[in-house]
């Protein structure tokens, strides 16, 4: 079976832009000691109607970075909105040549559906992204108890670093397994609109991920606003899980399960063994200048399932081959 890397590009950058973390409306339980109890305290505790967050996801490997800048805003209906800019540089060691691109992006989910929109010479495009994204972003933005629960029970180690009247820093360690059972359970309403050769890749892509999440953990560092117990910071080591996926993938190849060009193989072969993946997450308080709105045309956008082709071409050339 031919491997879609192309697809796999656009969906793990716009699902590692929802780890914006956060809490969830739900009525906080009598809790006030001990480095578990106050994550558990600051998750359920209630929120405002809206969040908003700024971003920063940074991708480092041998030749190539990405960073993405991005806003995500949060309303009580549970949408999500993001907007920003997907920002490129590679090199090519062969010629020694520099390659730059920004890319503005958004991103709009509603209920069980997700969209990507990007802007390639001055068009806009859409990429539909059901699995992955759209139910982790479930996972983290629900209020319903059972996922509540589920959450705060993944949790696996909470260690308080910094304590003050003002604020707490905890390092937090969530069960990969648990998380993939909560994603697995929530997440069939995303397929609801395919079928056929479509709804069977999309699937398998989707268990490739629970896959890589039931083998790692998630680990981040969550500053919290005391006594609101609201979100100030959040920082995301997401190394292990992109290793983790583009491993599986090569082993994968090597099994005869998928196949490869011999340029995808060894960007997975960078991304696996010598890339970095982090976020840096900050709340920021809603106004009017700090809402994500999106532009009126992003409706009409035609769905291209290959706007970030040159991306990953580049990706695929500036790997060092020797």
């Amino acid at each position: 079976m031919k491997f879609n890397l192309r697809r796999l590009a656009a969906i793990a950058a716009v699902g590692f832009t929802i780890f914006f973390g956060g809490n969830s409306v739900a009525d906080a339980a009598d809790i006030t000691s001990g480095a578990m109890q106050a994550f558990r305290r600051a998750y359920v505790t209630p929120v405002p109607d809206t969040r908003v967050f700024e971003q920063d996801i940074t991708l480092i490997s041998t030749n190539f970075h990405l960073d993405i800048d991005s806003r995500a805003q949060v309303l009580k209906d549970g949408s999500l909105k993001v907007g920003g800019q997907l920002n490129w540089n590679s090199t090519n060691l062969k010629n020694d040549f520099t390659t730059n691109s920004n890319i503005p992006f958004y991103v709009e989910q509603v209920g069980n559906e997700m969209t990507l929109y990007v802007k390639r010479n001055s068009k806009w495009s859409k990429i539909s992204l059901p699995g992955f994204p759209t139910g982790l972003a479930i996972l983290w933005k629900a209020t319903d108890p059972k996922i509540l629960n589920g959450v705060t029970d993944a949790a696996k180690s909470v260690e308080i670093i910094n304590n003050t009247p003002d604020l707490i820093t905890m390092n937090v360690t969530l069960d990969g397994t648990k998380i993939a059972n909560i994603l697995n359970e929530n997440s069939a309403k995303t397929f609801a609109k395919l079928s056929g050769d479509a709804l069977d890749a999309q699937k398998k892509n989707f268990y490739r991920w629970l896959s890589v999440f039931r083998k790692t953990d998630i680990t981040f560092t969550w500053t919290v606003n005391k006594p609101s117990w609201t979100t100030a910071t959040a920082i995301f080591d997401l190394t292990p899980i992109m290793r983790a996926y583009a491993i599986k993938i090569l082993d994968e190849s090597a099994a005869g399960r998928i196949v490869l060009t011999d340029e995808e193989r060894d960007l997975l072969d960078a991304i696996g063994y010598y890339s970095e993946l982090r976020s840096y997450v900050t709340r920021i308080a809603v106004r009017d200048d700090t809402v994500v709105n999106l532009p009126d045309d992003l409706k009409a956008a035609p769905e291209n399932d290959d706007s970030l082709n040159d991306i990953l071409s580049d990706m695929t050339k500036v790997v060092d081959r020797s």
